[in-house]
């Protein structure tokens, strides 16, 4: 099963950009999508950003909703396959053959005013974290990378340093995972009373990293 990307042409990053989301590619049943846009197949990423900006994205979700509040954010959207094939007919990044890398994506994060970058996936086999930092930029991932979730390009890469964060998943599947992260139980507290405390959690980090009040915290 081969799949082609069906949206980095589409809409590719912005000049003024400042922040971009990167993750692999979409499903390959794009066409059942709810919303034809990255992250369209199950709007997770989508829900939890209008709960954290409820003014700037409102409900129900629309592509030109969804698009207005990125342009407003100054928030691009990108991902580092163009072409892949299926080992099975998943959306898990394991099942994944890389054909055809995102290449591109180093000029167009250096046209723009990108200074912090956003994975949805981290370090393991095809994420999106491993495949731009190892295949596509060609650096060596360390141990202290994977401790911190991030780190700082070097300015000869890009033309300026460019924070890179690996987000706690948007997915409901992420959870149970993050309830047992050092950040989560660090601010346990502040959610005892809440009936979904590890996605309230999760709400208030992605304001956090997406506050522009806030950039390169």
């Amino acid at each position: 099963m081969r799949t082609t990307h069906q949206f980095l042409d589409k809409y590719p990053i912005s000049k003024d950009s400042e922040k971009l989301i990167v993750g692999t590619i979409h499903p390959h049943n794009h066409d059942n999508f709810t919303i034809q846009f990255f992250y369209g197949n199950v709007t997770s990423i989508w829900n939890i950003l209008s709960l954290a900006f409820p003014e700037d994205l409102k409900r129900p979700l629309t592509l030109d909703g969804i698009r207005n509040f990125l342009k407003k954010r100054k928030i691009a959207v990108s991902d580092t396959i163009l072409v892949c094939d299926r080992i099975n007919p998943t959306a898990l990044d394991k099942d994944l053959i890389p054909i055809k890398l995102n290449k591109k994506i180093i000029d167009d994060i250096k046209k723009s005013n990108i200074t912090e970058i956003f994975f949805t996936s981290g370090f393991g086999k095809n994420n999106a974290f491993r495949l731009f930092y190892k295949d596509i930029l060609g650096l060596k991932i360390t141990k202290e990378i994977k401790l911190n979730r991030g780190t700082i390009v070097d300015t000869k890469i890009f033309g300026r340093p460019i924070k890179l964060t690996v987000l706690f998943s948007p997915s409901g599947s992420s959870n149970v995972g993050i309830s047992k992260s050092s950040l989560y139980l660090e601010n346990k507290e502040k959610y005892r009373n809440s009936a979904k405390p590890v996605y309230d959690f999760k709400v208030a980090y992605y304001r956090e990293k997406f506050d522009s009040k806030k950039q390169n915290r």
